[in-house]
């Protein structure tokens, strides 16, 4: 039998770097509300063949090992630009790598590999001159309903997401020193993608890795966190030498709570006197806590030369977490639809 049939998409060393006794975590739902003392780290973020090969889960394993050089690295630099050049790579693989293999990203990429197979299943029916139209009619309606393997369709997104790493690196890398007396919390999908500077664009996809304003948060530890922002979009106050020392409770607050919208169903923190704060930030958000999918758009398409009809297009994207990211250290406008404007920061 094998070893690894319990896949983990949050490591357990990433978990050790929050625990008090390296085997235990404490421990929110999303769904209750209560917290629980002693979570097992063994247990957290983890489903039976998640992965659904050996292989995969082998391979991450892998990574993981290098991965934890690398963070160990950036938190012991006082200036995150100073983190030695061997660890860069490792950590921005890591950083796309870890947001693209949770069971909240596959939430969140659902619909669409859904309906791209729909949509492949559909063309391949109408296509197929061996049917009769009573066949081609019954199939094309049993293709409506046609679910892609979630298993094989997080792994070519964990591998694209390996591929496109590097388009982070022009982001200016920010450690968040709490010197506040509440913790950083961190939810079963910790590395969170957000947009405050498109804050109020709901129509449209604003996580792109290469979209100006993107912003990128990561907790490192109770006190300690990773922040990698557009600096042509947001002005850093307070800030030396690329670390900020956080000593207002609300930021610490905002990226928490940031922490628990993007959680698939738990989030985590090292000491259990710090229950009714954690309570407290999942009572105020709880309305606004929502499921993990992501937004299909079908519409017409045209050329923009010729106006000439291209058939439907098929528009994919993340919407942003249902949460206003408002911190102290950060001076920013937030546009909203009728501002949005297409652009890429490769192309500035």
């Amino acid at each position: 039998m094998s070893k690894r049939k319990n896949h983990h998409f949050v490591p357990q060393f990433y978990f050790r770097r929050f625990s008090l006794n390296e085997r235990s975590i404490c421990a929110l739902p999303r769904t209750s509300g209560k917290a629980i003392r002693t979570a097992s780290i063994k247990a957290q973020a983890s489903k039976d063949w998640f992965y659904g090969s050996d292989d995969i889960e082998a391979l991450l394993g892998r990574i993981e090992a290098e991965s934890s050089l690398a963070l160990r690295a950036l938190a012991e630099q006082h200036n995150p630009m100073d983190i030695p050049p061997e660890h860069v790579d490792n950590l921005f693989v890591w950083l796309t790598l870890q947001r693209s293999r949770t069971d909240a990203a596959r939430q969140g990429s659902k619909p669409m590999h859904d309906k791209m197979l729909q949509l492949f299943l559909s063309v391949e029916i109408a296509n197929d001159e061996s049917l009769t139209e009573d066949q081609r009619t019954e199939r094309l309606k049993e293709a409506e309903s046609m679910s892609a393997n979630p298993a094989h369709a997080q792994a070519v997104e964990m591998e694209m997401s390996i591929a496109a790493s590097k388009a982070l690196m022009d982001l200016h890398p920010l450690l968040l020193e709490n010197r506040t007396n509440r913790p950083f919390i961190f939810g079963d999908s910790p590395v969170v993608l957000h947009n405050a500077f498109f804050g109020r664009v709901k129509s449209r996809g604003v996580l792109g890795y290469d979209t100006p304003g993107l912003m990128l948060s990561y907790p490192l530890g109770p006190d300690l966190s990773l922040l990698l922002v557009d600096d042509a979009c947001y002005r850093v106050k307070r800030a030396r030498e690329g670390r900020v020392l956080v000593r207002d409770l609300n930021d610490v607050m905002a990226l928490n709570k940031l922490q628990l919208h993007a959680a698939s169903s738990c989030v985590y923190f090292h000491d259990f006197k710090y229950e009714p704060y954690v309570e407290g930030l999942w009572n105020e958000e709880r309305a606004a806590l929502a499921p993990h999918a992501g937004s299909v758009h079908e519409a017409p398409g045209f050329d923009a030369d010729t106006a000439d009809s291209l058939g439907d297009i098929v528009h994919f994207f993340q919407p942003l977490l249902p949460y206003e990211l408002r911190l102290s250290f950060l001076e920013h406008d937030v546009l909203s639809d009728v501002e949005y404007r297409f652009s890429r920061r490769s192309q500035r």
